[in-house]
C-alpha cells in the first residue's frame, strides 16, 4: 500500500489554496489609486518628461489617479496637458496638424483638445448602433465631425493607444506606430486563442 504522508507545513499549504482559510481581501484606504477613461492620457500628458515643476513623473500621475471628483480634473491638469499637446504636435516636424489644433500658434493653442482630455472619461451614445469610431462623441461635440452617427466610447478591437498617439502627433487616426507587428485590419496580433471582437459576447478571445 502506498502511502502519502503530509508534513504540518504542507497542510498548511493545501488548506491555504482554498476553503474558508483565505485571508480577506484587503481593505481599501481613503485614496484612489487608479482611473481609466481614455488610454495614455495620464502617462503621455500629465508629467512624461518630468517638467512639471516641484513633481516627478510618478508624482503627477499618481495626484492625477487619486483625483476623485471630475468637477475639478480641468483646472488641475488642463495646463499641464496643454505644454504636452505641444511637444507631441511638434514630433513630426509639423506644428499645427495635431488634432484640434488652432490654426495660428498662440498660447490657447492647444486648449480645446486639452479640455476634452482632461475631462477623462468615455462617453457613449446609447441610441446609436454603430461603434467603430474612438472618442466620436467627443468629436461631434468639439465640431471635429458633425453626426457622425457612431455611438463612440471605446471597443476591444480598436488599438486606442496608437489612435492616440497618431492623433496626437499627425492629427490622424492611423500612421504612428508601436513597431509591434499587426495581423488584419484592426492592428493587433491574433493569438492561438483568437482575437477580441465587438460583435459576440464577451468579446475576447478564449481564456489561455
Amino acid at each position: 500500500m502506498n502511502r502519502t504522508i503530509l508534513t504540518g507545513a504542507a497542510v498548511a499549504l493545501l488548506a491555504a489554496c482554498g476553503g474558508s482559510s483565505n485571508p480577506s481581501k484587503p481593505a481599501l484606504g481613503a485614496t484612489q489609486v487608479d482611473r481609466m477613461g481614455r488610454a495614455a492620457v495620464n502617462t503621455a500628458l500629465t508629467n512624461p518628461f518630468g517638467l512639471v515643476s516641484g513633481k516627478t513623473t510618478d508624482q503627477s500621475k499618481d495626484e492625477y489617479n487619486a483625483m476623485k471628483d471630475p468637477a475639478g480634473w480641468s483646472a488641475a491638469f488642463k495646463g499641464e496637458i496643454q505644454t504636452h499637446l505641444a511637444i507631441f504636435d511638434g514630433i513630426d516636424g509639423n506644428c499645427g496638424n495635431q488634432l484640434a489644433a488652432a490654426a495660428n500658434a498662440s498660447a490657447t493653442r492647444y486648449a480645446a483638445l486639452a479640455g476634452v482630455l482632461a475631462d477623462d472619461q468615455l462617453y457613449v451614445r446609447t441610441d446609436k448602433t454603430k461603434c467603430g469610431l474612438y472618442l466620436a462623441a467627443e468629436a461631434d461635440a468639439v465640431n471635429l465631425t458633425t453626426n457622425n452617427g457612431d455611438c463612440g466610447g471605446r471597443t476591444p478591437v480598436e488599438d486606442t493607444i496608437k489612435e492616440t498617439y497618431s492623433l496626437l502627433v499627425i492629427g490622424a487616426p492611423t500612421g504612428i506606430t508601436d513597431g509591434l507587428p499587426t495581423t488584419g485590419t484592426t492592428g493587433f496580433g491574433v493569438d492561438a486563442e483568437g482575437g477580441a471582437n465587438a460583435t459576440s459576447f464577451p468579446f475576447l478571445g478564449a481564456a489561455n
